[in-house]
C-alpha cells in the first residue's frame, strides 16, 4: 500500500500545516506516503526536512490518493483504489453549495471533527460509513520546550487574554474585544493581546483595521467618557515565526476565540496544550478535544445558529444566507473569562498538555493507518 499525499502545504497557514502534520504522522507509523503540493499564492515557507524528502518520491504504484485540497480542486479519478478527499467547512450544511456535489465524486470524505462528520451524513452527502472522522495530528515535543521570553512592560504584571489569527467575519473578533471590556473593569490587572494578519494587507494596513474595529466597539460600549479610559488593546500585526507564536502562547494566560465556526482550531488546541484554558464556541473542532469535564483544558460556552451573515467570505459560494454558522453567547464568554482570571492560581496547566496526547502523530498516525487498512481487506 502506498499513498500519495496532495495538499496546499506551501502556504504557512493552518489548513497548510495540518497538511503538513497529517502527512508526518502518516510517515512516522510506516505508511508508504509520497506528497505533493497544489499552490496557491506562491508562497515559499520553510518546510521539515522530512517532507522535502516525501516531495522527492515517485508516486508510481500508488494506490490510495488522498486530496486535502479546496473542493473546487479535487480530481475524481479512476487511477487510485480509492480516491479520498479531506474536507472542512464552517458552517451547519453545504448542501446548497458546489461543494457538494464536488465532494461527491470521491470514494470518501474524512474530516476533523465529529459535528461535521454528522452534518455530512445528514446532508445524504454519501453513506455515513464512507465518512470517516480524523481529528488534526501535533508533534506534542514542541509543548514541552522552553521559547524565547516575550516582554511588554505595560503588560508583563497582568494576566493576558489573548488570540491568534486572521481577520475575517468568522473569527467573531468584535465578540473578544466587546466581552473583554464588559467584563474587566479599567482598575482590573489585566489584558487583551490580540495577534492578528489578513492576506494581502501590511502589517500597518492591519493594525490600522483593528484599532479602528476596537475603537468602534469602545465607542459604542459608552461605559467611559473617552476611549483613552478604556484598557489599551496590544496588536502584533507583523508576521511571527513559529518560535515565535509558541512564545505568544507562554506568554498568555488565557486563549480567547468566540468564532462562528471552526474545522479544528490550531491555536486554541495549542493554546490548550500551554495550559492556557482556551475559550472557544461549543461547534465544531474545540468540542472534539477541549474535555467537558475539566475545565483545566478550557471551554466552550453555548450559543445558538443563527443565518451567515459574512461580507468577507474566501469564496463567493460558501457563507451566504442560505447557510447557519454558531453564535456563542457573550453572556458565556464573559463568565468564563472572570472565571479563569479568578482561578488562576488554580489551574492545572498540565491537564491541557495530557489531554492533547489523544492527538499525537502515533494515534493519528496509527487510526489513518486503520482506515486505509480496511481498503484492501
Amino acid at each position: 500500500m502506498k499513498v500519495l499525499y496532495i495538499g496546499h502545504y506551501r502556504e504557512g497557514t493552518g489548513w497548510s500545516q495540518a497538511a503538513i502534520d497529517y502527512i508526518l504522522a502518516m510517515d512516522s507509523v510506516g505508511i508508504d506516503v509520497a506528497c505533493r503540493n497544489v499552490n496557491l499564492t506562491g508562497s515559499q515557507p520553510d518546510l521539515p526536512e522530512r517532507i522535502l524528502e516525501l516531495e522527492q518520491k515517485s508516486s508510481k504504484d500508488c494506490s490510495i490518493c488522498l486530496q486535502h485540497l479546496l473542493p473546487h480542486h479535487l480530481v475524481g479519478t479512476q487511477r487510485f483504489e480509492k480516491n479520498i478527499a479531506y474536507f472542512v467547512s464552517e458552517s451547519t450544511s453545504i448542501q446548497v453549495t458546489p461543494w457538494f456535489v464536488q465532494l461527491q465524486q470521491m470514494d470518501e470524505v474524512w474530516v476533523p471533527n465529529q459535528s461535521l462528520q454528522e452534518g455530512l451524513a445528514t446532508d445524504n452527502l454519501m453513506h455515513k460509513d464512507r465518512i470517516k472522522l480524523v481529528p488534526h495530528t501535533f508533534d506534542l515535543k514542541k509543548y514541552k520546550q522552553q521559547y524565547s521570553p516575550i516582554s511588554i512592560d505595560s503588560v508583563n504584571p497582568k494576566f493576558k487574554f489573548y488570540y491568534i489569527g486572521d481577520i475575517n467575519d468568522r473569527k467573531n473578533l468584535d465578540v473578544i474585544v466587546r466581552s473583554f471590556h464588559s467584563e474587566f473593569d479599567k482598575s482590573e490587572p489585566v489584558a487583551l493581546i490580540l495577534k492578528v494578519r489578513k492576506f494581502g494587507l501590511s502589517p500597518q494596513q492591519v493594525h490600522a483595521g483593528i484599532t479602528e474595529l476596537c475603537n468602534k466597539v469602545k465607542h459604542r460600549m459608552r461605559l467611559y467618557s473617552s476611549i483613552e479610559d478604556y484598557h489599551q488593546e496590544v496588536i502584533i500585526p507583523d508576521d511571527m515565526s513559529s518560535d515565535g507564536i509558541n512564545s505568544l502562547h507562554q506568554y498568555g494566560d488565557c486563549f480567547v476565540s468566540p468564532s462562528h465556526g471552526e474545522g479544528w482550531s490550531i491555536p486554541s488546541f495549542e493554546s490548550m496544550c500551554y495550559g492556557n484554558t482556551p475559550i472557544c464556541s461549543d461547534n465544531g473542532g474545540p468540542t472534539d478535544f477541549i474535555d467537558d469535564n475539566n475545565k483545566s483544558t478550557g471551554v466552550c460556552v453555548g450559543g445558538t445558529y443563527g443565518i451567515c451573515d459574512c461580507g468577507d467570505a474566501a469564496f463567493p459560494e460558501i457563507f451566504t444566507g442560505r447557510e447557519e454558522w454558531f453564535i456563542p453567547s457573550e453572556l458565556q464568554i464573559k463568565k468564563w473569562m472572570r472565571h479563569y482570571y479568578e482561578n488562576r492560581g488554580r489551574i492545572d496547566r498540565d491537564a491541557g498538555l495530557k489531554r492533547g496526547e489523544e492527538f499525537s502523530y502515533t494515534k493519528i498516525g496509527n487510526l489513518i493507518k486503520e482506515y486505509l487498512e480496511e481498503q484492501h481487506v
